[in-house]
């Protein structure tokens, strides 16, 4: 008999001793696994040049004189700055209202702006985004609020390019 009485294999191993062995293998090839599997952020560029164009809305006329091409902005309370202005585009703001059979209406906002502001930024590109300041992401749709030494606005990203027409 291969098993004996007291559950050995062959009168040497037990069978618990082996399934121990068994599972024990089995995590340690799970764990190499997972850990050589996972997806480690891959630099693609470094110090790369893009673009991001932000939209600071609604801004008042005194805010929009304030903000010219040449300019430096940062994060609010960061030194690294986020970058430099390259163009500025602005048009009065508008606000939808919703009318009484509910459609919107928009409608011009009396002495408020829309300012789009193109930052020419340097930075890493990678399969995750666009990287400034060594971690600070930078992606569409997000909020940040940026200050120069002029002014201080909160911003949506429009939108992010490798090239200024973009």
């Amino acid at each position: 008999m291969i098993i004996d009485k007291q559950g050995r294999l062959a009168g040497k191993v037990s069978l618990i001793d082996i399934a121990l062995i068994l599972i024990v293998i089995g995590l340690i090839i799970g764990l190499g696994y997972r850990r050589l599997s996972q997806n480690a952020v891959q630099i693609v560029t470094s110090d790369t040049k893009f673009y991001v164009t932000l939209v600071v809305e609604p801004i008042r006329q005194f805010s929009l004189e304030a903000i010219n091409e040449g300019d430096i902005f940062y994060k609010q309370h960061e030194q690294q700055p986020l970058g430099k202005v390259t163009r500025t585009d602005s048009e009065p703001a508008r606000e939808i209202i919703k009318r009484p059979d509910g459609t919107p209406l928009y409608v011009t906002m009396e002495e408020k702006y829309s300012l789009y502001m193109t930052l020419e930024c340097t930075g890493n590109v990678s399969d995750k985004g666009y990287f400034v300041n060594g971690n600070a992401q930078i992606s569409e749709g997000s909020d940040l609020i940026i200050q120069s030494n002029k002014v201080v606005c909160g911003a949506r990203v429009d939108r992010i390019s490798e090239s200024l027409g973009g």
